[in-house]
């Protein structure tokens, strides 16, 4: 690991790191390569920075980014970093290579880190970002909904730099690949008077949303939290990962962290199957990158039918028995091949 300095002749664009068990978090990746995307057609250097409280993250994991170049900050101190530690080597490193533009992946960490650092800096932040473009002059143009979701607002910071967005989990190209980054050493800046974090643990199991291949989501149309249990076991039958709308979450029918949408968690699945949801601006806000989309709902002027690649309109608690069945006959069928002729296990 190098201890060089890095001269930048021109600003580039800073992505803040996470690591996850010996590599890199999935969003903190995507985060990578949607600044990749930005930055290299414009010959804009591409920068990484983390904190390293564990074991160094693999090569592989830092060469998948399409990084330039990763600045790697030893905290020195043993257990879970705070998120303040973290803000601080953020911070030090956007005052190294005064970027651009910095970005951070929007999950639970990055939500903590991102507005220390832009305080720090004293810059403007803009979070939860649904898609983003660089200018050829520099200027970020941020992407979000705003007003409850009821339209997409573009954003800019014509002045202050570095500009600071925060990114929702989707579907961003990747790199060409290319060799690992440059790996440059720091040490973490020293700060006093700091909460000591003695564990870190997710609150729920609700991670499976944001990775999944495949998502059900389920609306007010399901009728009844008894209707959302059935919804779960199905998705379940499907090996799904179970998700709902704001409204859902606001009845009490799913847990809110099962919540998808602008105020809730961002998903970008091989297939998402909605049963009973509308489809409003604030929930598509976190559904939107999904590669295909199969919707059901009753009311044919429903805005998520026209979106979908495949829209059924009807009654999903007229439904829900029959995909129940289905699954079932299907399961059925898979465990008798398994058995073979006569109930013994098929060679």
């Amino acid at each position: 690991m190098s201890e060089q300095s890095l001269m930048r002749t021109r600003p580039g664009l800073l992505v803040f790191l996470e690591t996850e068990g010996a590599g890199l978090s999935r969003l903190s990746v995507e985060t990578a390569w949607t600044a990749v995307g930005l930055g290299a057609p414009l010959g804009r250097p591409v920068d990484g920075v983390l904190l390293q409280t564990g074991p160094a993250p693999d090569a592989a994991s830092l060469a998948e980014t399409g990084l330039s170049a990763v600045l790697v900050y030893q905290s020195g101190r043993p257990g879970p970093a705070t998120s303040g530690l973290m803000a601080a080597a953020l911070t030090e490193a956007a005052a190294e290579l005064r970027p651009e533009a910095v970005l951070l992946g929007a999950s639970e960490l990055g939500r903590e880190v991102a507005p220390l650092a832009a305080a720090a800096l004293q810059v403007g932040l803009t979070a939860e970002c649904s898609a983003l473009n660089l200018s050829p002059e520099g200027l970020l143009i941020q992407t979000r909904p705003a007003f409850g979701g009821d339209l997409m607002a573009e954003i800019v910071s014509p002045a202050a730099r570095p500009q600071m967005a925060t990114v929702r989990a989707g579907r961003p190209r990747r790199p060409p690949k290319g060799g690992p980054p440059l790996v440059l050493s720091r040490q973490a800046p020293a700060l006093g008077g700091e909460l000591k974090v003695l564990a870190r643990e997710p609150l729920s199991p609700a991670d499976d949303l944001e990775k999944a291949a495949v998502v059900l989501a389920v609306g007010l149309g399901l009728g009844s939290r008894e209707a959302v249990l059935r919804a779960g076991r199905l998705a379940a039958g499907l090996g799904a990962a179970l998700g709902g709308s704001r409204a859902v979450a606001e009845q009490g029918w799913l847990p809110p962290e099962r919540q998808i949408g602008l105020s809730g968690r961002s998903v970008a699945p091989d297939l998402l199957i909605t049963l009973g949801v509308s489809g409003s601006l604030q929930f598509m806000a976190g559904a939107g990158r999904a590669r295909r989309l199969l919707a059901v709902d009753r009311d044919p002027r429903a805005p998520i039918l026209a979106m979908a690649h495949t829209a059924l309109i009807a009654d999903v608690q007229e439904l829900l028995p029959a995909l129940e069945a289905l699954i079932e006959r299907r399961h059925s069928e898979a465990s008798a091949g398994a058995r073979g002729p006569g109930g013994r296990p098929a060679a």
